[in-house]
């Protein structure tokens, strides 16, 4: 079917689009296209780079906060060693060898077998401790023979003894004594209280 257009020329050129035109907005929309893609690859790019540092300094963070706790833990626990320690200290400080003081009290009346300056031996013993580490020791006991020069030996020699700083002692007292058990039978029987102050000490 054969069909004539009647129209002028210059309208019949009016209804066609310019290939300039279409290659330009062509040309426009490949370039939009491509900028709105790199656009995208770099934001995402840069999105995703962000995430992964911020996961990597989250993961730092929390293990920093782990060797902080740990840390914490283990200067707690080095105050509360070093206040046992203190305390054990303390208690060394003021403790009182009793076995220490016992060889020497023996030591005194034994006197490196020294029986013409004394003999003396003990009824029984008794100690008491107070809260400050003082000590109160009652031994009664006895000197052989009936010379008095006896038992004041025997306080001397009680008062230049190791354990004797600081310390104080009851007056010397003494009554007579028989037993037709010991020979020579005489015997001076004495009461004995020493006051031992806290070691390290004077007691007043």
């Amino acid at each position: 079917m054969i069909r004539i257009n009647l129209l002028p020329a210059e309208m019949r050129r009016g209804n066609r689009v310019a290939v300039k035109v279409l290659v330009a907005a062509f040309a426009s929309a490949l370039a939009v296209s491509a900028s709105v893609g790199w656009f995208g690859i770099v934001w995402f790019g840069d999105l995703a780079a962000a995430e992964n540092n911020l996961a990597s300094v989250q993961g730092q963070l929390a293990s920093k906060q782990q060797d902080v706790a740990y840390y914490t833990e283990l200067e707690k626990n080095r105050k509360d060693y070093a206040q046992r320690v203190q305390t054990i200290q303390d208690i060394g400080k003021s403790r009182r060898l009793w076995s220490q003081f016992l060889d020497q009290l023996i030591d005194v009346v034994n006197n490196n077998g020294d029986t013409d300056r004394h003999l003396a031996w003990f009824d029984r013993m008794s100690v008491r401790t107070d809260k400050k580490g003082g000590a109160t020791v009652t031994i009664p006991g006895q000197v052989q023979d009936a010379d008095k020069a006896r038992l004041s030996n025997f306080h001397e020699d009680l008062e230049s003894a190791p354990f004797a700083a600081g310390m104080s002692k009851s007056e010397p007292s003494w009554r007579l004594n028989l037993s037709s058990e010991r020979q020579p039978p005489e015997s001076l029987k004495f009461p004995l209280t020493l006051e031992l102050p806290p070691r390290g000490g004077k007691k007043k």
